[in-house]
């Protein structure tokens, strides 16, 4: 985002006072209170029921709604000079998430338990749109393409130490992503999912450090939630707690903490327990970096690459420990 798409701010019925540059968008004080003016991937029509969202998890008592702004013609999206929607929200501004500090990481815990409380949508016709991919198709998928990816690399007669590596550790972690998606289709997932959907369950669909800021005083402010879906929510938590794990080497500790504050505030029951078990033990992470290297150029592949590579190697048996004792 550059400095002509503050022009954007001319179609909207508000006193501009003073902008600034954030992370890809613009802090804006107006005076209608502090506003954030960013690039919006989603549709006109997704962004219409992500204000819905908001607007009833602020009556149900969420106080921090990034609730976006109608412009002059009565749209949430405005498109910038070079035709870029853009979108402009009510925002909060505070101190991102620090996924090395342990009371961060149990103050956003405690906060998205609280939010999956008041997450819940009643489907009007038309919201089935927004309807969360089944997991076992989704798994399923996953799993063919690293079938797809293993016979290439297995074919090619120039090996980088990529593909060297992946074929070494493929075994490893391909058993763990057929037994996770054997566990999903025979451990109750589609009643669970069913259930979630026909409830109007919602799922903040991007939780990770990113789109949590602190503001003082135990207040948390959770944005960004164009990504939101119907589904089973303790997907945003396994999103969190994977990313969290990876980060502190899956430490059981951690791992053992984040559960524990969570359920303070929801209690999960034997399901819900093995659908998180089946999220954390596929190799979701390894799936990306193999799916990253195929659709990339395999001529070269990052240095970066390869490095992620071997910690994940690294840190599976801490990973399979975690796992154990997990249920």
């Amino acid at each position: 985002m550059n400095e002509k798409s503050l022009k954007v701010l001319e179609q909207y019925e508000l006193e501009v006072i003073s902008t600034r540059r954030g992370r890809g968008s613009y802090i804006c004080e107006t005076s209608q209170g502090k506003k954030l003016l960013t690039n919006c991937g989603s549709s006109e029509k997704k962004m219409i029921f992500v204000n819905r969202v908001l607007e009833s998890m602020r009556e149900s008592g969420y106080a921090f709604a990034d609730i976006a702004a109608v412009n002059k013609e009565g749209n949430l999206l405005t498109p910038d000079r070079d035709d870029i929607p853009c979108i402009l929200k009510d925002w909060y501004e505070g101190r991102e998430c620090d996924t090395k500090n342990m009371s961060d990481i149990e103050q956003a815990v405690k906060n998205l338990a609280q939010l999956h409380k008041w997450m819940y949508l009643v489907p009007d016709e038309g919201d089935t749109r927004y309807v969360g991919e089944n997991m076992l198709e989704e798994l399923e998928r996953h799993n063919r393409e690293l079938r797809k990816v293993y016979s290439f690399v297995r074919k090619r007669k120039q090996k980088n130490e990529f593909e060297i590596l992946f074929l070494k550790c493929y075994n490893m972690f391909y058993e763990q992503a057929l037994e996770a998606f054997q566990m999903l289709g025979s451990t109750g997932y589609t009643q669970l999912r069913e259930k979630a959907i026909k409830e109007g369950s919602l799922c903040h669909g991007n939780f990770n450090q990113h789109n949590i800021w602190f503001l003082g005083k135990g207040q948390v402010f959770v944005g960004n939630f164009d990504k939101c879906i119907y589904g089973v929510q303790l997907s945003d938590l396994y999103q969190f707690m994977r990313k969290i794990m990876e980060k502190q080497d899956w430490s059981e500790q951690t791992g053992r903490r984040i559960l524990e504050v969570y359920e303070k505030e929801n209690r999960m029951g034997e399901s819900e327990r093995i659908y998180l078990y089946v999220r954390l033990l596929y190799p979701e992470k390894f799936w990306k970096l193999v799916n990253q290297y195929y659709n990339h150029n395999k001529a070269w592949t990052p240095e970066k690459s390869t490095e992620k590579l071997k910690i994940l190697i690294k840190q599976q048996e801490k990973r399979n420990t975690f796992l154990r004792g997990l249920i």
